[in-house]
């Protein structure tokens, strides 16, 4: 299964940070133990030093109460203030928990047993005291040595876990943070590689659809992440580019046969008939038959005009020579004339001719002329308006009449109405049918937004009705 692209991105650093946090799980884990250790170690250098200031405190008191004198009362003598003291320091370290806690039993009990007469010194012979004393001393000593003993062992302990520890914990950390390294570099560059792959495989194909002809790209069914949108959009763009320019290839090619044909006829046909007719002008003062010989002639005119109409309808000589505006009147002036229209209205902006190219002109002279010829054809109408004005920056084309309106199954079907669509979106302009404004007929709407880099904002309109 393979991995889409934001999780291939994601993957490296995820995996590195779930390592770097078991790394420092790992190492607070390890400070405990540190800390523990350390603990007992202070644990037993408390002890240590309580029982060590008990022994003090018991010995200076001792040598207190040898030096009380023995002649006059014993709270006159200038040492009992400092019996006194001695003994209260060494009443409160009997009563610290720990320190008993760790005695032996006997030597605990002892002290349980003496330590009212530390409490109360005032009321206590110190002799009875000094008694206590006695008995106190050398087993808080020899336990002191124990203790001793035991600090030392807890430290040589402690020493030793702790080396153990830390080359523990050397060990693993180097060993994690080497791990992390090859492995954010294997991960990225397995990344680095797989993209590649996907981003050459996507320009190769692109190579291949600019160098072959009508060659569709494939995209994957589903979309799983950016690259296959990428891909997918790219076949997208590659199948409408490849239709557009198929119908570019057919209506160029179609230009291209009328313009050959055309020429053929004009150069042809048409010279042809003008060679006859000469003829017939020369027999014309030699013939008695006038009347058939001007019968003929008349109809030779007439082929010759078809001919003509013919030929300027397949390719417009007009529109190449005198523009887009002399092109549409020609053709206005060629069929709404001889269609008996009595009532027809054309509005030109003469910055049209400034801002399309030559190409733009012939596709829109092509739109125009079908949805006039549509009009003449279906419409039934007495009254035509077409208009070409700049509005916004946008070329504003409509062809307006009060007929009968088109039908929708015409619309859907007709080839004219094809060829306009088609014609329309070369152009990358938007066309629609809509109701006229009159109380019926159609009107057919363009709209092409323009480029324009001049200072001619102002529409110079031509008006002829």
């Amino acid at each position: 299964m393979k991995l889409s692209f934001r999780y291939q991105f994601i993957l490296a650093p995820f995996i590195i940070v779930i390592l770097l946090a078991c790394l420092v799980a790992y190492t607070l884990f390890e400070l405990s133990r540190i800390n523990n250790e350390n603990e007992v170690t202070r644990q037993w250098e408390m002890l240590t030093d309580n029982i060590q200031a008990v022994i003090a405190s018991a010995t200076r008191l001792n040598k207190v109460i040898t030096e009380l004198s023995s002649d006059q009362a014993i709270q006159q003598d200038e040492q009992f203030f400092i019996f006194l003291e001695q003994a209260g320091i060494l009443a409160d370290g009997f009563q610290n928990s720990h320190l008993l806690g760790q005695l032996e039993p006997q030597l605990r009990q002892r002290i349980m047993d003496d330590r009212h007469l530390f409490l109360e010194p005032e009321n206590i012979n110190p002799v009875t005291i000094s008694q206590s004393l006695k008995r106190l001393l050398p087993p808080l000593e020899q336990q002191y040595k124990i203790f001793v003993a035991q600090r030392r062992s807890a430290f040589i302990d402690n020493h030793r876990k702790l080396i153990s520890i830390s080359s523990e914990m050397t060990t693993v950390l180097v060993s994690g943070l080497l791990l992390c390294i090859v492995l954010a570099t294997g991960l990225a560059l397995w990344g680095f590689y797989v993209t590649r792959q996907r981003l050459k495989l996507l320009t190769q194909r692109a190579h291949t659809v600019c160098a072959s002809d009508n060659l569709p790209l494939s995209a994957p069914a589903t979309a799983r992440d950016e690259l296959d949108e990428l891909e997918i959009c790219l076949a997208n763009m590659t199948s409408r580019l490849l239709n557009t320019v198929n119908v570019v290839n057919v209506l160029q090619g179609a230009e291209d046969e009328r313009r050959r044909i055309a020429m053929d006829m004009h150069d042809g046909i048409l010279a042809d008939l003008t060679s006859i007719n000469r003829k017939l002008d020369q027999l014309h003062s030699h013939t008695s038959s006038l009347e058939e010989t001007q019968n003929l002639r008349t109809d030779i005119d007439d082929i010759i005009s078809n001919l003509r109409c013919i030929i300027d309808d397949l390719h417009p000589q007009v529109l190449e020579t005198l523009g887009l505006e002399s092109a549409l009147r020609s053709f206005l002036d060629r069929h709404i004339t001889t269609e008996g229209f009595t009532n027809f209205h054309f509005e030109f902006a003469q910055n049209i001719e400034y801002l399309l190219a030559i190409d733009n002109k012939l596709n829109l002279f092509r739109i125009v002329s079908e949805a006039i010829s549509n009009v003449i054809k279906h419409a039934h109408c007495d009254r035509l308006e077409v208009c070409l004005r700049i509005v916004s920056q946008q070329l504003i084309v409509t062809v307006e009449d009060n007929g009968c309106g088109m039908p929708e199954a015409i619309q859907s079907t007709g080839y004219g109405f094809a060829n306009i669509t088609e014609r329309a979106h070369l152009l990358g302009a938007t066309v629609q049918w809509r109701a006229a404004r009159f109380s019926s007929g159609t009107c057919f709407e363009l709209i092409l937004a323009l480029k324009q880099n001049d200072d001619t904002q102002t529409d110079n309109l031509k008006i002829s009705g």
